[in-house]
């Protein structure tokens, strides 16, 4: 069993970083592409449409996303097609949780998750530490294509999240794509540079943000082809692959299932439980238990198609578990699977 995410570092411009990660991973882009996101002509033009977006509002990943094509030998669509796997994939996944201030042991910022995906994409992750000339560097989870998924800069900014637009399933538009989404606010210092910078562009899909920084600064922001909310989180905040927010709520249309084979509810709960009862002692051997949990009842936080009755309704499995600590730079993973892997550190 693969019981650790291997680290890659990189340095350059963003078209040199872009280039060396396309050369690194050439193979691998393609065959993730393929598996994921396998191109034809609707797909590839819907890309186009959308590069016209990044190439405006995302400099930064424009640049690297040129890069990464050069490097890979693939074409531009190819790669942009890849950035919207979001918007294509559309499927639940994902629990995630801040905290800061008070509700944590000495006031840090604790932004965590669970990556949880279907269980052929547990090869493929790793961790990317990259110092772009003329941007921030970064300490990002990543997927071969997709540079930044989840992570923190040297500014303290950390970003986590989990899907969401699903009950019932909203389309995606053309605008920007919710990985390339992730690589800009990446690339900001604080909570309210990002929120900012998403209210200025247009999304191409859904998602709900977990944004936290060094000065104590949380916040949640749920998203969708559209509207934005921003929830500020004095203390904590947590979420599965559901809106909470009235105005996203209400656009949506959306209507949260009960049946056992969507266990967003559930989880849900569970997280704002686990969070509530560290509140005011919350600290990174707290978080790493919270997001390992499977007590109590199927579904569990941390989740794995182990046979049985559930090996049908679940689907998917836990990954990777992530937590960021902003103001120490710090990102934690944990491997998942059917006994949680050692909890390794990288820091910038």
């Amino acid at each position: 069993m693969n019981d650790r995410l291997a680290l890659t570092e990189i340095a350059g411009t963003p078209r040199q970083c872009g280039e060396e990660y396309g050369r690194r991973f050439e193979q691998r882009i393609m065959g993730f592409c393929q598996q994921e996101v396998k191109p034809d002509r609707s797909r590839l033009k819907y890309a186009e449409r959308c590069w016209k977006h990044i190439e405006r509002d995302g400099p930064a990943s424009a640049q690297f996303l040129k890069g990464m094509a050069a490097g890979a030998n693939l074409s531009l669509p190819h790669v942009t097609l890849l950035s919207l796997h979001e918007e294509i994939y559309h499927m639940p996944h994902c629990t995630a949780f801040v905290a800061t201030g008070e509700a944590t042991r000495g006031g840090k910022t604790i932004n965590g998750q669970n990556w949880d995906w279907a269980p052929s994409l547990f090869d493929w992750p790793g961790l990317l530490r990259m110092r772009a000339k003329g941007g921030r560097e970064t300490l990002t989870y990543h997927y071969p294509g997709l540079w930044m998924c989840a992570g923190v800069n040297d500014a303290g900014l950390s970003l986590m999240w989990t899907g969401s637009g699903y009950f019932p399933q909203l389309k995606p538009r053309v605008g920007m794509p919710t990985y390339v989404l992730i690589a800009e606010i990446l690339g900001k210092r604080s909570v309210d540079e990002a929120v900012g910078y998403l209210k200025s562009v247009k999304h191409a899909g859904s998602f709900i943000f977990f944004l936290g920084d060094a000065a104590g600064n949380a916040a949640v922001a749920e998203g969708m082809p559209g509207p934005l909310e921003v929830e500020r989180a004095e203390r904590w905040a947590t979420r599965a692959n559901h809106y909470v927010c009235d105005e996203l709520v209400s656009c949506s249309q959306q209507k949260v299932p009960r049946h056992r084979k969507q266990t967003t509810r559930p989880r849900a709960s569970r997280m704002a439980e686990l969070v509530r009862q560290a509140e005011g002692k919350l600290t990174i051997a707290i978080a790493k238990k919270i997001l390992i949990d499977r007590d109590g009842e199927w579904p569990w936080l941390h989740q794995f198609p182990g046979g049985g009755e559930h090996a049908v309704t679940l689907g998917g499995m836990t990954v990777d578990s992530l937590i960021a600590e902003s103001g120490d730079r710090v990102l934690h993973t944990c491997r998942g699977g059917r006994t949680p892997g050692a909890w390794q550190s990288a820091s910038i």
